[in-house]
């Protein structure tokens, strides 16, 4: 019988999205001092619900929107706040929602989000001693083929251990055609996420600066060749720090504009006479 109550709910609710306010406004469920009308459950309802996730879903919101208030009314019957110390909370509670609102929709009118390449730098130099590195870091050069693939892996094989000038070339455009995985040393990663990628019996000591290596399991081929190396202790590059400090960056920019806004508000209030200072 719930089944059915929900399922009816679930499609008094679609009814709802075309009918009149007055239908919208049609009572669900209530308590003692609450209501809850269809219009606030279809406020909720995700659109890309199934119809039998719908009615689970209307089932579960009704069920807790029952129990929050069943709960709440029973706690306000028992609780006396005599000395105003729960209202007083509220309050303070209900101005911080308020604030944290209005602060929110002013940095997004007013906070500017571009950081450019120059501000990112000058922090980099200014506090490189706090970005050194806890493990080694590699750009490598990785192509992966399936073992399957004998006609690419042969073209590749011989254009990655080729001595001629443009064979590093020849192998990007060839790989860009034929390969689904491959880098090219274009950004630093971490060497064991490297190792990760490559067969399970691999050793760090096989991965040398400028060495070529080809290596093998049951599915793949890899072909491998660290460009750079730079071990724990060094300092790190400045890719790798560019994030944090731009998340730095926009957040000291944040702290400023609040402290800013506030103290105009404030200034705004105090020439208007907003309020008043007994002594």
């Amino acid at each position: 019988m719930k089944v059915f109550k929900y399922l009816f709910i679930s499609l008094a609710l679609c009814v709802a999205c075309s009918s009149s306010k007055e239908s919208e406004d049609e009572v669900l469920a209530k308590t003692e001092s609450q209501v809850l009308l269809k219009k606030d459950v279809l406020e909720a309802l995700p659109i890309s619900l199934s119809p039998e996730d719908s009615i689970a879903f209307i089932k579960s919101y009704v069920d807790e929107w029952l129990h929050v208030n069943v709960l709440y009314e029973k706690a306000n019957d028992n609780i006396f706040d005599a000395d105003g110390q729960i209202a007083d909370q509220v309050e303070k509670f209900r101005k911080e929602l308020y604030i944290n609102a209005y602060e929110q929709l002013f940095l997004q009118q007013k906070l500017d989000t571009l950081i450019p390449q120059s501000e990112i730098d000058a922090y980099y130099e200014k506090h490189k001693n706090e970005y050194v590195l806890s493990a080694p870091v590699v750009k490598p050069t990785l192509i992966v083929f399936p073992v399957q693939k004998q006609a690419d892996i042969a073209e590749v094989e011989k254009l990655f251990f080729s001595k001629k000038a443009d064979a590093v070339d020849e192998l990007k455009d060839y790989c860009f055609v034929h390969c689904q995985k491959f880098s090219f040393a274009n950004q630093w990663v971490a060497l064991s996420s490297l190792t990760q990628e490559l067969p399970l019996d691999i050793r760090n000591e096989s991965l040398q600066v400028g060495k070529n290596v080809k290596l093998q399991d049951s599915l793949n081929v890899y072909f491998v060749r660290i460009e750079e190396q730079l071990n724990a202790g060094n300092r790190m590059p400045i890719e790798l720090a560019h994030d944090n400090i731009a998340k730095i960056i926009l957040q000291s920019r944040k702290v400023e504009l609040l402290k800013t806004m506030r103290s105009k508000v404030f200034q705004e209030a105090e020439h208007k006479k907003q309020f008043e200072v007994f002594n």
